[in-house]
């Protein structure tokens, strides 16, 4: 759907690498391969983008490398708009009626960083009843099969989320952090 908004490809393309990978860095021919076109519209993006402050580059020898700018001014609602079309996000989305009574679902600050501190940081919440929990396993393992990453999910109902909100760690690092709603409302995290 994005790229009936965003005029070029090419940019929706380059804007998933990097957002989908937020804490990578990438060099010109690297990005030419991983978006699959041609280097000239590569640069010229890479260079719209770097003038927004969208993208931070960087020379080491002969290579100019570019990063995401975690301080960039639209930095969360990009992520949270690429992370809901594409990836696991547009899974769990595209999939919600298959996967059961889901009240609410979001990716944790731990996902959207991609900076997990220990084994326990939790990347997925889901709380509903009535989850197909044998349909969000299956969800999970392809996509965790086709990008390498290891995905820490817990899914909990009504009862156990009103429970675990009491809980200091749960609430400082899981519930009162940026998140990412990908079904439901943020203000049934708070109620």
């Amino acid at each position: 759907m994005l790229d009936k908004f965003f005029i070029s490809k090419v940019r929706v393309k380059i804007l998933k690498l990097f957002l989908l990978n937020v804490n990578s860095n990438f060099h010109v021919r690297e990005i030419v391969r991983q978006v699959g076109e041609e280097i000239n519209a590569v640069r010229r993006i890479l260079n719209e983008l770097e003038n927004t402050h969208f993208l931070i580059s960087e020379r080491n020898g002969n290579r100019l490398y570019y990063r995401l700018n975690k301080d960039f001014e639209f930095f969360t609602e990009f992520i949270s708009l690429f992370n809901k079309e594409f990836g696991l996000g547009e899974r769990i989305i595209k999939h919600k009626s298959k996967l059961g009574n889901i009240k609410l679902a979001f990716f944790t600050n731990t996902y959207i960083q991609s900076k997990r501190k220990n084994e326990d940081d939790l990347d997925l919440v889901i709380l509903g009843n009535n989850i197909n929990f044998i349909y969000l396993e299956k969800l999970i393992k392809e996509y965790e099969d086709s990008t390498n990453k290891n995905i820490n999910y817990t899914y909990l109902s009504q009862g156990e989320f009103d429970i675990y909100k009491k809980d200091p760690y749960f609430l400082n690092n899981i519930i009162n952090k940026e998140k990412i709603i990908l079904i439901g409302e943020e203000s049934f995290v708070h109620n």
